[in-house]
């Protein structure tokens, strides 16, 4: 991790602050104004230069007639002194003074097929624009493994929809809330306009999973209703569910903000009918190591941004589709 090995015993008996007092007498070569130049007393700086005397066995300032001079050893520090201290002055300076466009490095996220197709396109655009250094790696992982992921420093930051085990190191801010819609293609199935649950509980469901599991928020809705829903059929990606639904009769309840991820007349969405309405929930969730870091932090700041649009413009239990594309096409703007 460091290529110099530091003896930091070394430093035990060593006040680096009087490297800032060497800096500042060797500057004004006059005890009184090198005091003025830190903002301490004539007394201290007085203490400080006698300090440093012996520190450095060496009288480093030697009076000349009126006038104090440095001496050899004094001049061959002053320089060195000067970039420690440009060093150290650049290594605690403020997050403020970071420069985005100037910024290099790449963005690892995680998130949910259609969440990464909401929150993508606009993201990356806004780097582009904004970072042009930046780059945008987008990855999906199992929800059970983007914990560890954090941990690891593998990811960068995680959209996540469903309850994880937050550690007391994770971070985590609400992105979205929303309704669901119920979808289908009117050739494959023909239903009444306004189905009840009991009606969409008969039919074969395909539901949108990479991992592959049937078991959801969706699932103990319909089996509080004691109306058991029958999946058949279970899609890793929405482009794939969709074109299910248009080959085969089947149904499919997603979140709302999905409806306009890939619109087509072919397939009728509309507002899942719940009492109280049944609600999904987007997370950002990231580790807090780094919750000061300029470039994620302008990253996060962004992702929020572009999924408040996505909520505003696409209203919990939007029923038209051309309401959640326009959400979508503002998010990517």
């Amino acid at each position: 991790m460091h290529d110099i090995d530091i003896k930091h015993s070394d430093f035990h008996r060593i006040d680096l602050n009087l490297l800032v007092a060497l800096d500042a007498l060797l500057t004004e070569c006059h005890v009184a104004r090198a005091a003025e130049r830190i903002f301490i007393g004539q007394p201290a700086m007085s203490h400080a230069l006698a300090r440093l005397r012996v520190l450095f066995d060496d009288e480093l300032l030697v009076r000349s007639g009126k006038r104090m001079v440095p001496t050899d050893r004094a001049l061959a520090l002053a320089p060195r002194v000067r970039a420690w201290l440009a060093d150290a002055s650049d290594f605690i300076r403020r997050p403020d003074d970071f420069d985005l466009a100037r910024a290099e490095g790449v963005v690892r996220m995680s998130a949910p097929d259609g969440l990464e197709t909401l929150v993508a396109p606009g993201l990356v655009a806004w780097l582009r624009r904004e970072a042009p250094g930046v780059r945008l790696r987008a990855q999906l992982l199992e929800v059970d493994h983007v914990l560890d992921a954090l941990d690891a420093d593998e990811l960068d930051l995680a959209i996540v929809a469903v309850d994880v085990p937050l550690r007391s190191w994770h971070q985590r801010v609400r992105l979205l809330s929303c309704q669901f819609n119920y979808m289908y293609a009117p050739e494959q199935l023909d239903l009444p306009p306004n189905a009840t649950l009991a009606q969409l509980a008969t039919l074969d469901h395909v539901i949108s999973s990479h991992r592959g599991e049937a078991a959801s928020v969706v699932d103990a809705c319909f089996a509080a209703q004691g109306q058991p829903r029958r999946v058949v059929a279970t899609a890793a990606s929405i482009t794939a569910l969709f074109q299910m639904l248009k080959a085969a009769p089947l149904v499919s309840i997603q979140p709302a903000i999905h409806a306009g991820l890939l619109p087509s007349p072919e397939v009728v969405i509309r507002p899942l009918p719940t009492q109280p309405p049944l609600l999904i929930h987007a997370h950002m969730v990231w580790h807090r190591r780094h919750d000061q870091h300029p470039l994620m932090t302008r990253v996060r700041q962004q992702v929020q941004s572009l999924m408040a649009r996505v909520e505003a413009r696409c209203p919990q239990g939007a029923t038209a589709t051309t309401a959640a594309a326009a959400a979508v096409a503002a998010a990517s703007a």
